[in-house]
């Protein structure tokens, strides 16, 4: 019997003290805390305005080619018997060395028949002069039995005189000329140079006149850039009202052999006209000494497609800040120190590539948003890129 009432009180007893221990537990459990989630923030990139020392960068893009070039053409007609293993499109020659010798025996004769007609020509002189004196004597000793004391030039051999001066100096100019002409069966080079194009070989007979290759200096190097009208307000150079002004430097870039390379160069005048299509005013830009090897940096070639950018200086009350920080209609977004959004209208003299030149509306030190937002409010809270989350979240709690 007593067993019988332990089996039915045993179960019962276990869920008593089940249900206790589970109503104990319920009430000693940690009560939540409830905290309000922290408003959302986009993050954005920022630039610090700065005062002043920042450059203003003018973009144009042009072809390189020599501010001297010439054309090889000979000035007498002739066999070539030599020719120059520098006289080959690519090479380089110095100021005066030799690039061709035409056969010069021709001239070579010409010139002994020259010199040889001056020293007739200087014997007929000299006897012109002998019978002057002869007739002037003889006239002397007729003078006395005549009346007529006025003898006519003819008699005094004045005209010989004449004429026989006038063939002596035809003569050495003949003689000169052949000279020149003897000079001028080697060719040289004017000046330190690249031979652009060579059409000749040693056998072949030149005709003068006719154009045998081409040659460019490599001193100085130009490039023609053509820019809008706006942008020659930023660079200093005569023709543009700048003449007090240095000269504005310019850095030319071009890609070659896989790499991109740098020059440095000055913008030195204008061009001739202005486009009559793209109203755009070209700008002349040189080159020192391009063709040099530096380092690993190639020399320019004619012809190579290269970028430039102007660098000018902005006026002393402007300021520049990155293009990505102006939004349309002249707007910037600024980042006041609450990390907050204010929206601001600037006034833009200049909106290039890169940048743009704010002359009011800003201030030295103030931040600018760079970032694309979709949606953007007067107030916005915003994260600074690289400011850590767990400060953000006391703010946002606060």
């Amino acid at each position: 019997m007593n067993s019988r009432i332990f089996k039915i009180l045993l179960p019962i007893l276990l869920v008593a003290l089940a249900v206790f221990a589970a109503s104990t537990m319920i009430r000693m459990k940690p009560k939540a805390t409830r905290h309000t989630p922290p408003t959302p923030r986009p993050v954005v990139t920022v630039h610090t305005v700065a005062s002043g020392g920042s450059e203003v960068r003018v973009q144009g893009f042009g072809t390189v080619k020599a501010k001297r070039s010439v054309s090889v053409v000979p000035q007498v007609s002739g066999e070539v018997m030599e020719k120059s293993a520098i006289f080959e499109p690519g090479g380089y020659c110095t100021h005066g060395q030799v690039l061709l010798r035409i056969d010069n025996t021709d001239y070579v004769l010409a010139a002994a028949r020259a010199e040889a007609d001056v020293a007739q020509m200087e014997f007929n002189l000299a006897r012109a002069e002998e019978e002057a004196q002869v007739a002037i004597k003889e006239w002397d000793g007729m003078r006395r039995s005549s009346q007529d004391a006025k003898p006519s030039s003819l008699v005094l051999h004045e005209p010989q005189l004449k004429l026989a001066n006038a063939n002596l100096d035809a003569a050495k100019a003949a003689l000169r000329q052949a000279m020149v002409n003897l000079e001028r069966c080697t060719i040289a080079a004017p000046f330190d140079g690249r031979i652009l194009a060579a059409d000749v070989d040693a056998g072949q007979y030149l005709r003068a006149g006719n154009a045998v290759g081409t040659l460019y200096a490599t001193d100085i190097a130009e490039v023609i850039v053509s820019v809008p009208d706006d942008d020659l307000a930023w660079i200093a150079i005569e023709g543009t009202g700048c003449t007090n002004a240095p000269e504005t430097v310019v850095d030319v870039f071009a890609n070659f052999a896989g790499a991109r390379h740098q020059w440095e160069g000055r913008a030195v005048r204008l061009g001739g006209a202005v486009d009559n299509r793209s109203r755009l005013v070209p700008v002349v830009v040189e080159i020192t000494d391009p063709y040099e090897m530096v380092g690993r940096r190639p020399p320019l070639v004619e012809g190579m497609f290269v970028e430039v950018l102007f660098r000018g200086t902005p006026r002393d009350d402007a300021l520049v800040i990155p293009r990505s920080a102006l939004r349309p209609n002249s707007v910037v977004w600024v980042i006041t120190d609450e990390h907050k959004v204010t929206v601001r209208k600037v006034v833009v003299a200049r909106a290039g590539l890169d940048e743009a030149v704010i002359t009011d509306g800003l201030k030295p030190g103030e931040k600018v948003c760079t970032s694309n937002l979709q949606y953007v409010t007067e107030g916005l809270p915003v994260r600074l890129e690289g400011e850590p989350l767990k400060q953000i979240s006391k703010a946002g709690a606060e």
